[in-house]
């Protein structure tokens, strides 16, 4: 058990980092003359890392009460809720997820925060003399890059040359055991690293699981 002492400071420690977030989303939507949604999505994902699994895990081990500590997380999480809202609504009306040609990287699905690359698909060989494949990226630590080869890579570049993001989206989930975890399943939206909030769990130097929280607070499981 973590004594009482070392948790209640770690509790403080996190709660400022929290509300130093909270408050920095909150002067980014308020910018003038436009928002800068591509800060508040950053700051609210991080929010949601800094109280997430891993710190929920470590105070459950404390020697505070769980009401104590359900108190303090059902407590950041009502503080952040009215940023999250007017992002949300920000992000339906300032949607970036498309389709671009991007040099050696072949393909990128672009992230719906702020442009950038979500998901990358790139042609490479396993050896020199092996057959092309086709390299998508992860949001997973453990497995970085995700090979495809053969029909289904021919079938998945027909459809990124035809530019339809929500269909590569299918094809994905339909075809990869991993889908396209840059793909957020409850807000339908792909954002990139800089907007998830990414948290592995580890015991020792087994990995458990991934997780992947969207900026307005959709978590889910990456591998």
């Amino acid at each position: 058990m973590v004594p009482d002492a070392i948790a209640r400071t770690a509790i403080v420690s996190r709660l400022d980092d929290i509300i130093a977030a909270i408050s920095g989303a909150d002067r980014a939507l308020d910018k003038l003359p436009r928002a800068d949604i591509a800060e508040a999505a950053r700051l609210t994902a991080n929010a949601y890392y800094i109280g997430g699994r891993s710190w929920r895990r470590q105070l459950a081990e404390s020697d505070i009460p769980a009401a104590t500590l359900m108190a303090v997380h059902e407590e950041s999480t009502r503080a952040i809720e009215p940023m999250v809202r007017e992002l949300e609504r920000l992000l339906v009306a300032a949607n970036h997820t498309t389709i671009r040609r991007d040099g050696e990287l072949e393909f990128v699905i672009t992230c719906a925060v702020c442009g950038g690359e979500a998901v990358t698909f790139s042609r490479a060989r396993a050896h020199t003399d092996s057959p092309i494949q086709l390299v998508v990226s992860s949001l997973s630590p453990v497995t970085v890059f995700r090979p495809i080869a053969g029909p289904r890579m021919k079938d998945l570049v027909s459809l990124l040359e035809r530019g339809n993001a929500g269909a590569v989206i299918a094809h994905l989930k339909e075809t990869q055991p991993g889908g396209c975890d840059a793909h957020c399943p409850t807000c339908d939206r792909v954002y990139c690293r800089t907007h998830y909030a990414v948290e592995a769990q580890w015991s020792g130097s087994w990995h458990e699981a991934t997780h992947a929280t969207c900026p307005v607070g959709h978590d889910h499981e990456v591998d």
